[in-house]
Order: C-alpha cells, then sequence, then structure tokens
C-alpha cells in the first residue's frame, strides 16, 4: 500500500475519496510526499485521522494548501504539536477561521513565532481566547489586531496583558475596549500610552475609570484629548488631576463638556484659563458656587461675557470683589440679573463706575435698591440713560438736585404721580422749563399750592395745557398774580371750571382780554363772575357770556351789566335774561335793547319789562315784539304801547296777543293790528274795547270778527259801524250778534246786509229785527231767509213786498201760527205760486173771508193735499164763484163733511 501510495500522482491522491483517506495507515502517510499532500482537499485533510495527521512532520505541515487547511477539524487543531505549529507559515495562519483559533491551546500558541503571530487575520482573532497569550504574545499583536478584538476581549486581558500593550496599539483601541479598564488597569498606562489614546477612544473611559488615571496621566492628556472629554468625565476629575491640567487644556474644555464640571474642584489658575465663552457657558448653579478667591481671579474679558443669570447668584459681598475695571466689563444685560440686595454691594465705587449702557439696562427694581450715596455718583449722562421702563421703581427721596435736574423731559414724564409727589421743595425747584413742560396732569396734580409757588413765571408758561388741567383747586392759590399773569391762552384755555372757580379776583385781574377770551365754554360754568373785573366782562365773547348760567349771570353787578357790550348782549339766552329785574334792564341802552335776540327777549319777567321805559319799548324791533310773551304783553303799559309802530302791532304774535290789554291801545294801535290779531283776540278782550277803539276798527279788521268777538257787541257798538263795516261782517261772525243787539242796527245798516248774511240770521236774531229793518229788506234779501231760521220770524213786521219775495219754500216752512197771524193784505200779496206750497195746517188757517181774497185761479192753485185743511166753515162761506173756482179734483179730495159743506153752500146760492 505504501509503494502504490508513493506512487500516485498528484491528481491521484486529490481524487482519493475521504474514505480511503480515513483509511489510510500510519505508513501510508509517512509515504505521502510534500508534493501529495500539498494536493489534497480540504475534505480529504478532514478525513485524516488524529493519529495519521500526527504523522505530519512541520515540512509535512507546511505543504498543506492554504484552502486545505481550513478543513482542519477542531479535534485536529487540539492535537497538533508545536512542531507542526511551527510549519505552519504566515499565509497558513492567516487562512485560519475563528473557530479554529479559538481551539489553540496556550501552548499551542505560545509556540507560534511572532511572525505567526501577527499572520492572525482580523477575523479569526474574534476567536481568540485572550487569556492563552503570552504578554509577549500581546505584545506582537499588530494595532489592528488589537482594535479588533471585541470589548469582551479586551476586557479579557489582564493586567500584565495590559501592560504589555504599546503605545502603536493602544492608539488603535476603540471606545469600547477602553470603557473596559478600571481605574486599576489604567493606571497601568505610562504617559506616552495616554497620551496615545484616540479623543474618540478617550470617550468611553468610564468615570470610575477616571480616578485611575495619575495626576502624571492626566498632564499627558493632549489638548485634543481634553476637549473630547465628557461633562461625565469631567465632573469625575479630582482637584489634583485639574490642576495639572495646562492654560490650554482648560480651554480646551468643550462648552458641551463644560456643564459636568465641577467648578469647586478648579485652582484660581485653572479659573483663569477658562475662555470667556467657556465661563459663559458654566451654569448659574455653577458660577454660584465659586468661591470668593475664583471670583477675584476672573478676568474682565471674563466677566464680558457672564449672562444674567449668573451675575444674578452674585450677592453684596461677591459683587464688592469686582473692580471698577470689572464692573463696567459686565454687559447691560448681564447687569440685569444683578439682586437687589447685591445692588449695596457696589457701593459708591462701583456705582460710579457703572457705565451709561449699564444705567440704561438697570430694572425699576435695581434702581429702587440704590442708595442715595450711589445715586450721587452718577453722573448727568447715567441720570439721563435711566429707562422709561424701569425708572417708575426710583426713588426720588435719594436724588440730589443734580440727580433730578439730569432727568431727561421724557423721563420725568415717565415718573408716576406717587413718585413726584414725594419730590421736595428743593428738588421742585431744580426742575427746568423743558422738563415741567413734560409734566402730565396726574403728576401737576400732586403740587400744592406752596410746590407752585416755587415755579418760576416761565416754567409756569411751560406747563402743558393738558397738565395744567391736573393742577387742584386749592393749589390754585398757590399761583399768585405773577404766575397767573404768566399763564398761556393756550393754558387758560385748558383750565377747568373747578380751577376757574379757585382763581381769586386779582389773579383774574391779571388776565389778558385774549385770556378771558380763551377760556373754554365747558369750563366757564365754574367762573366766579363777581370775582371778575368790568374789563374782564368786556374781554368775554358772545358765546362765552351765553354760556354763563342764569345763576351766575343773575350775580353780575350794575356795573358789569353796564360792560356787556351790544355783541355780548346779542348772544344772551332768555333764561339769562330772565335773571333781570327792571333797575337792571334799564342799564341797557336803546341800541343793546335792540341787540337782544328775541328768544332771549322772552326770558324777561313781566317785572322788568317796566324797566325798559318808553325808550326801551320804542327801541325793541318788529322781530323782537313778534317773540314777546302773552305774559309780557300785558305787562306793557299804555305809554310804551304808544311807542309801537305799526310794524311792531303787526309783529305781535297770534299766541301772545291773548295777553294784551285793549285798555291800554290806542286808536293807532288798534288800527294797527292785522285782521288775523283782532280775530285772535278773546271775546273778553274785545269786550272790553271802548267806542273810539270799535270806531278805529277797519273793514278788513272785522271782517275777521269772530261769533264769539261779535256777540260781545251792544246795540250801541254795533251802530258805530258803518254800512261797509257792517257787510264787512261774516256770516259766520254775524251769528253771533245779540237779539239786543240786533236793535242798535239802523236802518241803513240793516239795508246793508248781505243777502249772505241774511241768510246766516238765526230765528233769534229774525224774530228781533223790527219792520223798518225788514223793509230795507230787498227781495233778495229775503228770499236769503233760510228755512231753519224763518221759524222766528215774526210775520206781522212784513211788508206786502216782503211777503211777495218769500219763496214758495219759505212760505211753506212758516208755522200754522205764524200764517195765521198775516194780515188780509199780505194773504192778497200772497201769489199763486206760494199758495200752492200751502200745506193743509197753513190752509186750515183761513176763514171764508180770508179765502174770499184768494182770486179764482190762487183757489185752483191750492194743492190737493193741502184742501184737506180747508174748514167746513170756510168752504160752507165761499161765495158761488170762488166754489166754482174749485176744480173736479180738488173737489174729490174733500172728505165727507167738507163735500157736505160744499153742498150746503149750493144750496143757499
Amino acid at each position: 500500500m505504501t509503494t502504490i501510495i508513493s506512487s500516485l500522482s498528484n491528481t491521484q491522491i486529490s481524487k482519493l475519496s475521504t474514505t480511503t483517506i480515513a483509511g489510510l495507515t500510519s505508513e501510508d502517510v509517512d509515504a505521502l510526499s510534500s508534493a501529495q499532500i500539498k494536493s489534497l482537499t480540504s475534505s480529504q485533510i478532514a478525513a485524516l485521522t488524529t493519529d495519521g495527521l500526527a504523522r505530519f512532520d512541520s515540512a509535512d505541515m507546511s505543504a498543506i494548501s492554504v484552502k486545505s487547511l481550513a478543513g482542519l477539524s477542531l479535534d485536529q487543531i487540539q492535537i497538533l504539536s508545536s512542531a507542526q505549529l511551527d510549519g505552519f507559515s504566515t499565509a497558513q495562519v492567516a487562512g485560519l477561521y475563528s473557530s479554529q483559533v479559538a481551539e489553540l491551546s496556550t501552548a499551542q500558541i505560545g509556540s507560534l513565532d511572532s511572525t505567526q503571530i501577527v499572520a492572525i487575520s482580523k477575523s479569526a482573532i474574534a476567536g481568540l481566547d485572550v487569556a492563552k497569550l503570552s504578554t509577549d504574545n500581546v505584545a506582537v499583536l499588530s494595532s489592528t489586531q488589537v482594535a479588533a478584538l471585541s470589548a469582551t476581549q479586551f476586557g479579557g486581558l489582564s493586567s500584565d496583558q495590559v501592560t504589555a500593550l504599546t503605545s502603536s496599539q493602544v492608539a488603535g483601541l476603540s471606545s469600547a475596549q477602553v470603557g473596559t479598564l478600571d481605574s486599576a488597569e489604567i493606571a497601568l498606562f505610562s504617559t506616552d500610552e495616554i497620551a496615545a489614546i484616540s479623543i474618540k477612544a478617550l470617550g468611553g473611559l468610564s468615570a470610575d475609570a477616571i480616578a485611575g488615571l495619575t495626576t502624571g496621566s492626566t498632564e499627558a492628556l493632549t489638548t485634543t484629548q481634553v476637549a473630547g472629554l465628557s461633562s461625565t468625565q469631567l465632573a469625575a476629575l479630582s482637584s489634583g488631576q485639574l490642576a495639572t491640567f495646562s492654560s490650554d487644556d482648560m480651554a480646551a474644555i468643550s462648552k458641551k463638556a463644560l456643564a459636568g464640571l465641577d467648578v469647586t474642584k478648579l485652582s484660581t489658575d485653572n479659573i483663569a484659563a477658562l475662555s470667556s465663552t467657556q465661563i459663559a457657558a458654566l451654569s448659574a448653579t455653577q458660577f454660584g458656587s465659586l468661591s470668593s478667591d475664583q471670583l477675584t481671579v476672573l478676568s474682565t474679558t471674563q466677566i464680558a461675557g457672564l449672562s444674567s443669570a449668573q451675575v444674578g447668584t452674585l450677592d453684596s459681598t461677591e459683587i464688592a470683589l469686582f473692580s471698577t475695571d470689572e464692573i463696567a466689563a459686565i454687559s447691560a444685560k448681564a447687569l440685569g440679573g444683578l439682586s437687589a440686595d447685591a445692588i449695596a454691594g457696589l457701593g459708591t465705587g462701583g456705582a460710579e463706575a457703572l457705565t451709561t449702557t449699564q444705567v440704561a439696562g438697570l430694572s425699576s427694581t435695581q434702581l429702587a435698591a440704590l442708595s442715595s450715596s450711589q445715586l450721587a455718583t452718577f453722573s448727568s449722562d447715567d441720570m439721563a440713560a435711566i429707562s422709561k421702563k424701569a425708572i417708575g421703581g426710583l426713588d426720588l427721596t435719594k436724588l440730589s438736585t443734580a440727580n433730578v435736574a439730569a432727568l431727561s423731559s421724557t423721563q420725568v414724564a415717565a415718573l408716576s404721580a406717587t413718585q413726584f409727589g414725594t419730590m421736595s421743595s428743593d428738588q421742585v425747584t431744580a426742575l427746568t422749563s423743558t422738563q415741567i413742560a413734560g409734566l402730565s396732569s396726574a403728576q401737576v396734580g400732586t403740587l400744592d399750592s406752596a410746590e407752585i409757588a416755587l415755579f418760576s413765571t416761565d416754567e409756569i408758561a411751560a406747563i402743558s395745557a393738558k397738565a395744567l388741567a391736573g393742577l387742584a383747586a386749592d393749589a390754585v392759590a398757590g399761583l399768585g398774580t405773577g404766575s397767573a399773569e404768566a399763564l398761556t391762552t393756550t393754558q387758560v384755555a385748558g383750565l377747568s371750571s373747578t380751577q376757574l372757580a379757585a382763581l381769586s379776583s386779582g389773579q383774574l385781574a391779571t388776565f389778558s382780554s385774549d385770556d378771558m377770551a380763551a377760556i373754554s365754554k365747558k369750563a366757564i360754568g365754574g367762573l366766579d363772575v363777581t370775582k371778575l373785573s368790568t374789563d374782564n366782562i368786556a374781554a368775554l365773547s358772545s358765546t362765552q357770556i351765553a354760556a354763563l348760567t342764569s345763576t351766575q349771570f343773575s350775580a353780575m353787578s350794575s356795573d358789569q351789566v353796564t360792560a356787556l357790550s351790544t355783541t355780548q348782549i346779542a348772544g344772551l339766552s332768555s333764561a339769562q335774561m330772565g335773571t333781570l329785574d327792571s333797575t337792571e334792564i334799564a342799564l341797557f341802552s336803546t341800541d343793546e335793547i335792540a341787540a337782544i335776540s328775541a328768544k332771549a327777549l322772552a326770558g324777561l319777567s313781566a317785572d322788568a319789562i317796566a324797566g325798559l321805559g318808553t325808550g326801551g319799548a320804542e327801541a325793541l324791533t318788529t322781530t323782537q315784539v313778534a317773540g314777546l310773551s302773552s305774559t309780557q304783553l300785558a305787562a306793557l303799559s299804555s305809554s310804551q304801547l304808544a311807542t309801537f309802530s305799526s310794524d311792531d302791532m303787526a309783529a305781535i304774535s297770534k299766541k301772545a296777543i291773548g295777553g294784551l290789554d285793549l285798555t291800554k291801545l290806542s286808536t293807532a294801535n288798534v288800527a294797527a293790528l292785522s285782521s288775523t290779531q283782532v280775530a285772535a283776540l278773546t271775546a273778553t278782550q274785545f269786550s272790553a274795547m271802548s267806542s273810539d277803539q270799535v270806531t278805529a276798527l277797519t273793514s278788513t279788521q272785522i271782517a275777521g270778527l269772530s261769533s264769539a268777538q261779535v256777540g260781545t257787541l251792544d246795540s250801541t257798538e254795533i251802530a258805530l259801524f258803518s254800512t261797509d263795516e257792517i257787510a264787512a261782517i261774516s256770516a259766520k261772525a254775524l251769528a253771533g250778534l245779540s237779539s239786543d243787539a240786533i236793535a242798535g242796527l239802523t236802518t241803513a245798516n240793516a239795508e246793508a246786509l248781505t243777502s249772505t248774511q241774511v241768510a246766516g240770521l238765526s230765528s233769534t236774531q229774525l224774530a228781533a229785527l223790527s219792520s223798518g229793518q225788514l223793509a230795507t229788506f230787498s227781495t233778495t234779501d229775503i228770499a236769503a231767509i233760510s228755512k231753519k231760521a224763518i221759524g222766528g220770524l215774526d210775520v206781522t213786521k212784513l211788508s206786502t213786498d216782503n211777503i211777495a219775495a218769500l219763496s214758495s219754500t219759505q212760505v211753506a216752512a212758516l208755522t200754522s201760527t205764524q200764517f195765521s197771524a198775516m194780515s188780509s193784505d199780505q194773504v192778497t200779496a200772497l201769489t199763486s205760486t206760494q199758495i200752492a206750497g200751502l200745506s193743509s195746517a197753513q190752509v186750515g188757517t183761513l176763514d171764508a173771508t180770508e179765502l174770499g181774497l184768494f182770486s179764482t185761479d190762487e183757489i185752483s192753485a191750492i194743492g190737493l193735499k193741502a184742501v184737506a185743511g180747508f174748514s167746513t166753515d170756510a168752504l160752507a162761506g165761499l161765495d158761488s164763484t170762488h166754489m166754482a173756482a174749485l176744480s173736479s179734483s180738488q173737489l174729490q179730495a174733500l172728505n165727507t163733511a167738507q163735500v157736505e159743506a160744499v153742498i150746503a153752500a149750493y144750496k143757499t146760492y
């Protein structure tokens, strides 16, 4: 078999089955040449028995191809001798799998030389049990191999193995590997090795392990490594370790990591080495834990970067450690965080060191905390820099007069009324005209009479009208005459009614005519007019005078009333006029009387009317007269009325004329009244007219009389009317003439009555007419008598012409009593037409003699209905001629008794 084996070609060997390979004896294996071994496949290698494999020497082992070597089973790996392993080339070692490497024993690994160790692949090293490595093995591992170790493998290294690591290997460590190191292990690293750890890897070092860094190690950290430290790592550093940090190291600490720094562990050198950005990145809590020594070493640059939260941690003792330059270096925004309690720590030096920008950023609370001595160090620019928003916190009692004078008008205006009210006399005196010009009404409202008296005339004039409106009435007294005189017209225009009321006569006397004219209509109601001089009165505009209340106006003295101009008087109201008595109205000139508006004059009382006199009455315009009330008219005397022109009389209103006492009117007054005015007179007024006044009435006036007015006329007065005036009375008015007055109508007046007037006469008036008056009536007049009124006619007073003039309707309207009273002549005067309209009642009053007066045509004209009224006696008394005149229709209309009377009459013929 061995002979056969040795004679087989390499190709034949590579094709042997794994079974055949497994059956090879030791002698057979020994017979294999290096070339034949090289041709073995990985499956054939795997098929070799451990005894067979053990026959391979180092040369045989080195003959196995890298690819076939992968077929070595774990059992086969375990039996490999040191000699056999020694035969492995670096390529073969590099081809081992991690599982194969994992099966290598400590002795086997120990037999590998450095080139073989370094040849272990990166992927295979994952299977390496590092505990089997000697320190020499560890030392020869490449940095790539070490970096390829898992954190678990690296964490399994012993102290000796860790110590065996080189700087190059350490430089390749990962953060996960470094993270497995404890404080004891990291302490094994030399300063070079510490410096060799990459920034990224160093980031994996645990806080606990940080403690293992010696001061030498921390000192060995590069600035780049320090820059990579996390907040947790920084927090773990001791004061001793931090003390080894150079200024560059401190400056390299990242802003993000700085939050973990325990500043209490920092030396003053450490603090001084921090950049302004790093200092600014410290939390308020960190900054607040700085010691006095640490605060003292802060530079102006560092302080310039502080935040308001950081500055807010400083107490009065700590802020006092800052030099004036350092105080000035604090940003305005940061200084805003300084507590009110800490303000005291600034002292006068610190306060004086504040820049205008810093002062501008102070809050109201900070300003309130400043002492008078601190404020005294403020320059005028500092004072002017105080913000409008913060100035509300300023305690003015702490300000010097220089401080006050340095405030801008805007700042002074921003002071609350409460603040402004606390100002001392000296401070008030220190105010400038410009500052005063910006005061508010609320601020001015805090001033008392003593304080306002401190203002110069220029300062008084500088107060805005709006602000001056806030000055209390009690303080007005403090103005004095000089200050009152200094008031501008604009200021006067803004004074309130209460302020005006508080002004004294002395103060008002300083007012110019422009000042007086500037007083507002709204405020003038508060003016005490008794304090005004006649010049003051004369300077008031008509609008202002008109705005005075009736109470104010009534308080005016005679001199003041006399001082009123026609223009002012023209603007008076009726209420104001109503306050004048007869003595006061008498002070008005005729031009002034004429200037009073009609509406205002209406307010003049009846008692005051007497004060007008005849001159005042004569001066009244027609418009004024037209506005007089009935009460005012009633108060006018006959002498005053006598001054009225015809236009004045005509101007008296219909509404007011009812108050006119006609007994005071002259005939000229009466004649000047319009028909409308006369018609508006009451019956009582009209009845009071004298004969001369009645005589003075014109036809036009009479034409407008009412029935009530005409009803007041007696027979004597109606007799005064001319025929034209009688004719002018309206029919409606004439109806009011009493029956007694009818007798006063002359025959000429009766004749002057128109048919329309006659038509309007009542039955009572007709009854009162005499036969002489009726005799003047024309046929038209008689025909105009109304059917309603004719019943009052006394027919015995009618002439036969009157009878003949009556219409058949009027005759028919006569009562049987009236008809029966007619005389034979009147009956004879009746016409056939009138007779045709007679009623049976009227016919029934006729006797045979009266019927005998009728012509045969008139007998025939009696209506069929009327014949029923014939009495049997009258029929029986008819002569044959009149009996024959009865028509057959009339006879047929007779009743039985009448027929029998007719038959009886015929028997007598």
